[in-house]
């Protein structure tokens, strides 16, 4: 088993089971120090305003995507986990783009939906990277990683918004099963 703690499975971690990030070096991003995780989740009401009354009466719009504010403590103890950290940055900035240009084989192919496991409580969640913050920090060593130098520490900021394509939901989501949890091994939280 390898030292680097960036290769080893971890209790969070983000999948990309399209592989169409793997020419950056990973199928799988893993967070070996905790992220702090913020989940976001919340639901639209439409207002009625009645003529003489104290109060509005709200109808039901919809319920918003969930979303993940994730931050990410990043150590470097090696050149091989240097090596890694600029894996994921590639990975990460490779998430937010499209397949474009001349030579593309699949030009217009929007971002990969990514797959997001964290702790258990969160199984195959479909996540897409809305953005990305890495910060290179003056007050920090750096390890010299081929022609590159990466902080000894440092921090992945991420933003993440769940993405369930129409069919899925429609075959796969009653209220009832979502409610009883028999719907959250397919991502639905």
């Amino acid at each position: 088993m390898s030292d680097n703690l960036y290769e080893q499975a971890q209790p969070v971690q983000i999948r990309d089971p399209s592989g169409r990030l793997g020419a950056s070096g990973l199928a799988t991003l893993n967070f070996p120090y905790t992220p702090t995780i913020t989940v976001i989740t919340s639901t639209g009401y439409s207002s009625y305003d009645l003529s003489h009354t104290n109060f509005q009466q709200r109808a039901f719009d919809m319920a918003s995507n969930t979303e993940f504010n994730m931050t990410a403590p990043i150590m470097v103890r090696s050149e091989a986990e240097g090596q890694s950290v600029l894996q994921m940055a590639q990975f990460l900035r490779g998430a937010l783009k499209m397949d474009f240009g001349r030579n593309s084989t699949n030009p217009g192919l929007p971002p990969p939906i990514l797959r997001l496991d964290a702790h258990g409580i969160y199984t195959n969640v479909p996540v897409l990277v809305r953005d990305f913050t890495w910060n290179l920090d003056q007050d920090v060593d750096y390890v010299n990683v081929g022609n590159s130098r990466v902080p000894v520490q440092q921090v992945f900021v991420l933003s993440l918004t769940t993405s369930y394509s129409p069919k899925n939901v429609r075959e796969n989501f009653t209220y009832n099963d979502f409610l009883s949890g028999k719907l959250s091994s397919k991502g639905y939280i």
